[in-house]
Formats: structure tokens, sequence, C-alpha cells
């Protein structure tokens, strides 16, 4: 699989980084909206990083969520700790801000690669543009998640790989000191990505970064399979080593080992049905099948369109494939794929940090997609733009939605359905037309969200008026919920989920002096 010369229809270099700019501003955009799309575990996550800086200590974590404690490793939370100056600025786009930078880099990294590879930055890119636009990037790659992280620093050790196979002559598997020592390296940082999410990881990094080695080589030996394999194993050996490290520091390793061990993580290989029944039924596989379609979204038809592409060049070309970056890209891919249908807990957010091999692939066959596919993507942007018109329309009727915000989830409809009109007057479409679509979509999704939340959600009121360091009862929903509350309302309150206190004190039989209370909206 080559990359294809750019042809009369192609954009230029800088118009393709002008793009990239202005996706960049769209993940910028609303960072600190409490209700841009996310993930119910972000709360958590700030609730527990909240009162662990409120601790005063970097370990045990603190929690008043039950069994929400060690619910992820030290360092998500320790990272927000930091940025946010121990809590002293606890503001939410602080906390999102880590994400943002690790995307950069991400991005920065597959420029690079791709560069060193192929020799120009066209490819590099599309690469970005496609990791951006894909809809679990956008959803999970912003908020205060792991996402981001897993993304940078799971990708370091097949990216060195990659990065010294651009060179023939350093493709080699050696037993050189230095050989060892870069492993050492790769394994302490690698560990870092698993302090970030967990020790189990090492697994499937470990299958696809091997695999991938070895079908780099032009040809190999028993001796190459026995050092690629020793490698591996001393690389995996440092990485877990780092992770330990947790229980060692924990001055409750008892706890971390109950909740995190045992049921974060041994708890997802079990389940109350049998493996088999629960691999081949919807139940159990469904969400992690259609992983192709809920991570990339409006970018769906570009990978069944890679997927395709890639069959037939592996069935007609065979070993002649072997060696190059597309063979190492999608091995990382399927043996990764492959390995995360051993537990009996499967996920499509499982399969985010494949995402910048993913682009990668979809950016090196770009200008091989049928103009089928690339007008598939501008249809589903009008259809996804159709229900954010349709949601701003009623949101404005009802007083919610400013005429401004509602003016632009409009124009950007207006906007996808001229270049929709624009790819089907031509018979080759422009393939930007397409990105410049799902773009338009994201722009109507924040510009939708931002207007219905902004100033309209924050607090009004007197802030000499409300308590401080003080308990608040609020209504019980999905765990950490109440924790949003933190952000909106001044000073350092105590937001307990209690909905029979809550309730008694609505109705009023209980009275007591002093109490505080957030009322339900409708009450």
């Amino acid at each position: 699989m080559t990359t294809l010369q750019p042809d009369r229809l192609s954009p230029s270099t800088r118009v393709l980084w002008l793009t990239v700019l202005a996706v960049a501003f769209l993940y910028v955009w609303g960072i600190d909206n409490l209700y841009m799309p996310s993930n119910g575990d972000e709360m958590v996550y700030a609730h527990i990083a909240r009162l662990t800086a409120e601790s005063g200590r970097w370990l045990p974590l603190v929690s008043e969520l039950n069994d929400m404690r060690n619910t992820k490793p030290p360092l998500l939370f320790w990272q927000s700790m930091v940025v946010s100056g121990g809590g002293a600025y606890w503001q939410l786009w602080w906390l999102r801000l880590p994400s943002l930078v690790y995307l950069g880099l991400v991005c920065a990294g597959m420029s690079l690669l791709l560069h060193r590879w192929l020799g120009e930055w066209r490819t590099a890119a599309w690469a970005v543009l496609c990791v951006l636009l894909c809809w679990g990037t956008f959803r999970y790659g912003r908020p205060y998640l792991t996402t981001a992280p897993e993304m940078f620093w799971y990708s370091l050790a097949p990216g060195w790989v990659l990065w010294r196979a651009a060179q023939p002559h350093q493709r080699g598997i050696h037993h050189h000191s230095s050989e060892w020592a870069a492993w050492t390296v790769l394994g302490l940082l690698t560990g870092l990505g698993l302090a970030y999410k967990s020790f189990a990881l090492i697994a499937p990094l470990a299958a696809a970064t091997w695999a991938m080695r070895l079908a780099l080589q032009p040809r190999w030996s028993w001796r190459d399979l026995w050092i690629c394999t020793a490698q591996t194993l001393w690389w995996s050996v440092w990485a877990v080593a780092v992770f330990a490290t947790w229980l060692l520091l924990d001055p409750q390793p008892q706890e971390v080992w109950r909740e995190f061990v045992q049921r974060e993580n041994a708890g997802k290989m079990g389940g109350p049905q049998s493996y088999l029944s629960g691999l081949f039924s919807l139940k159990g596989s469904g969400d992690y099948l259609a992983a192709p379609f809920l991570n990339t979204g409006l970018l769906f038809p570009w990978v069944l369109a890679l997927v395709a592409m890639g069959w037939r060049h592996w069935r007609t070309n065979g070993q002649v494939w072997r060696g190059g970056l597309a063979t190492a890209l999608w091995l990382w891919i399927a043996v990764w794929c492959w390995v995360f249908l051993l537990p009996s807990q499967r996920s499509s957010r499982y399969l985010l940090p494949l995402m910048p091999a993913l682009a990668m692939l979809m950016a090196m066959q770009v200008n091989q997609f049928s103009p089928r596919v690339v007008r598939s993507t501008g249809l589903l942007s009008v259809l996804a733009l159709a229900v954010l018109c349709w949601l701003a329309w009623h949101a404005h009727s009802l007083g919610v939605l400013p005429t401004f915000w509602a003016l632009c989830v409009a124009l950007a409809g207006a906007g996808v359905c001229v270049l929709c009109v624009a790819m089907w007057r031509t018979a080759q479409p422009v393939v930007l037309h397409a990105l410049w679509s799902a773009a338009l979509f994201l722009f109507g999704l924040n510009a939708l969200l931002q207007g219905m939340s902004g100033e309209r959600v924050h607090f009004h009121g007197n802030t000499t008026e409300r308590p401080t360091a003080d308990t608040v009862w609020v209504t019980e929903g999905f765990n950490g919920e109440f924790e949003r509350l933190q952000f909106l309302l001044p000073g350092h309150n105590r937001f307990v989920p209690q909905q029979t206190k809550l309730l008694a004190l609505i109705d009023g039989s209980d009275r007591t002096p002093g109490t505080w209370f957030i009322v339900p909206r409708g009450v």
C-alpha cells in the first residue's frame, strides 16, 4: 500500500495545515464547558483528585464515594493536583488542559514519523485531521480522562520501533548493550502510561510491539526471535515495576490490592455467563464490535474502505507487503484488538489508543478512497447537523438557546449542505470537503453546547450568601455527578448526595436550622 501523489483536486499543504489549526481551535473551544461530550467517570476522577489535594498528601487517594477510591492509578490524580496548584486553582479547564497537551504531542509524533517515512508533510496533515475529527478522540480526548495520556505513553515504544525502521540499516534486532538500555528506558516511560490506567495493558502493548518488530524485518532467524522476545519481556518487566511502586508508596497497599487489582482488573476477566456465550452475544461484545463506528463517527465509511483496500492488497501481494509502514500499523491494530477479546468485559473505549495508527493508515490512502466513500462522510454530516439544528430550533423556542448560538448552528448546517452539493456536482469530489463537513458538525455541536451553558448555568447570586466549607444536600445521580457543583458554586462546599434527606428538606418534614440544600429543577 503506497501513498499516491497529490492530484489536481488535492489541496495544497498550506491549506491542509490551516485546516488543522482550525480544527485545533474546535478542541480548545469549550474546554471549560461542564456539558461537553465526556464520560461519567470524569467527575469521579475530579472528586478523588480534589479530596486528595485537600488532604495535603499524595497518597492514599481520598474519596467519599463508596468503593470508588482506588479506581485508577495515582498518576491521573497527581496530574490534576499539580496543574491546579494543589487544588488552589480548582477550575475545570485546568484539569482538562493536560489532555490537550497530550493530544498535541501525539499529533506531533505522528507528523514526524510520517515525514521520516514518506519525506513530505502532506500525509502528516491528513493524519492529524483524521485523528482529531474522529468522534472518539473528540469525546474522550479532551475531558479529564485517561484517553489522551494513553494515546501518548502507549505509542512511545511502537513509535520508536517505526522511527528506526524508516532507515533499512536500523531495522535489525540486535543484542547490543545500547539496545537493552533503550528498552529499559522505554519500559520506564511505558510504566508511566500504566500508572495512568492499568498494569494489565502491558499485555496488548507487548504482544503488538513484539509482532510489529518481527514483521518489519525483511528476514529473521530463530536467534532474532529469541532476542526480540527477551527484550520485549525486559521492557514489560520494567513497565510493570514502575506501576508496582504504587503498592510500595501507598500506606494502604491492601486496599489498593482489593479495590484496584482484584475488583477493577481481575473482576473483568470473569462474569456471570460463560466466556464463549459472552463473546458471541450482543451484550458481551456489541459495544466492542461497534468500536469502528463509535470511535470514528463520521469517518466510519473511511474505515470500511480502508479495511477493504487492505484485504485486497494482502490477497494480491501477500508477503510482498511485509516490511512496510502499513504492515506494522495493521499488525499493531490487529493484535491489540485480538488481545482485548480475552477479558469478559469489552468496550470500544479500550481501542482508543489505536486511533493514531488508524489515522496514519487513512492518511496514507486518502487519495485512493472512492467518490462514494468521500461523499458518504458529507451525507452523514448532513444528517448529524440536521439533528443539531432540530435541537437548536426547539431550544431557542423554549428560551434556552440564545439567538446568536442558534444562528451559528444553522450556519454550520447550511455550510455542510453547500459542501455536499459541491461534492455531488463533481465526478471526483475533493476529499478535504468531507473533512470540512465533519469539522462543521463539531463546530455546530460546540455552538449548541456553548449557548445552552456558559453564563446561563453560572452562579449569579451574592457570594456572601452562600455556604463555605459547609454541607449542602443534593439529589442523587450517577456516581460523582454532584462534583459538577464544585465548578458552579463559589467556596469549597461539601456536597452530599442523599435522596431521602433532600426529599425531607423539600417537603418540610426536616426543618433543621441552617441546613443548605439544592432543589432539583421542576420541584
